[in-house]
């Protein structure tokens, strides 16, 4: 970190969801999901990640779960867990890194996940935070804080 660069992370969150047709044996299936926690986490660093908090997934498919992490820039992912023969999935990733726009790195997502585990559907949450600058919380929702959006509804 220099001088000039703030610490505050870049936080980015999305669940994923797929097929593999046909069935992927167990162990195939958990390092096709390695690659992409290895993809994402060096992708963080290609837009400009100079710290990586963490990037961390967990998978569901049928009976079998993991949990994945990768907390170094060189992409080296850590698994829990296993997996039987893998159909229908779904797996939730976590990314939370220093230095990149979260729009870098939602696009960065996007397309590794297109290139690893084509046609999977993607669902990318926004951060919904508050303009105080004093506040660096990407989830606020307190109420005596300015919000960005003009919402009327009772939970804004």
């Amino acid at each position: 970190m220099t001088e000039d660069q703030e610490f505050i992370p870049t936080p980015l969150a999305a669940d994923l969801k797929g097929v593999f047709s046909p069935p992927m044996e167990g162990t195939d299936a958990v390092q096709k999901f390695s690659d992409l926690l290895k993809a994402l986490t060096l992708g963080a660093v290609d837009v400009g990640a100079w710290s990586i908090g963490h990037v961390k997934a967990v998978v569901e498919a049928g009976q079998g779960f993991i949990s994945m992490s990768s907390t170094t820039e060189d992409g080296n992912v850590r698994t829990k867990g296993e997996l039987s023969s893998v159909e229908e999935w779904t797996m939730t990733v976590n990314v939370i890194v220093f230095g990149p726009d979260v729009e870098d790195l939602e696009t960065m997502l996007l397309e590794k996940v297109e290139s690893i585990m084509p046609g999977s559907k993607v669902n990318v949450y926004h951060a919904e935070g508050c303009d105080d600058p004093e506040c660096f919380d990407p989830f606020c929702r307190r109420p005596e804080h300015v919000h960005e959006d003009d919402c009327d509804c009772d939970r804004c």
